[in-house]
């Protein structure tokens, strides 16, 4: 499902580098929109990473201690 995540993730940012490439020609302005994009690519993928992990835990945790036979 990460796999998945990422790519919308790629494939929005590309969508920005393509609109920075095509309307701003000023080099100086775009290199810094461009940083501020590779950016927000690496929180993002980061954030649905941390995501996936906490709500894969908190998921096993429960389904332990659901079907977990406890000896008598």
């Amino acid at each position: 499902m990460l796999y998945i995540t990422d790519m919308a993730i790629d494939a929005i940012q590309s969508a920005k580098t393509t609109w920075l490439q095509t309307f701003i020609k000023e080099d100086s302005v775009r290199k810094s929109l461009q940083e501020f994009v590779d950016a927000q690519t690496k929180f993002s993928k980061q954030v649905a990473k941390s995501y996936f992990e906490v709500t894969g835990t908190a998921a096993k945790a429960v389904v332990d201690k659901v079907f977990t036979k406890e000896a008598k």
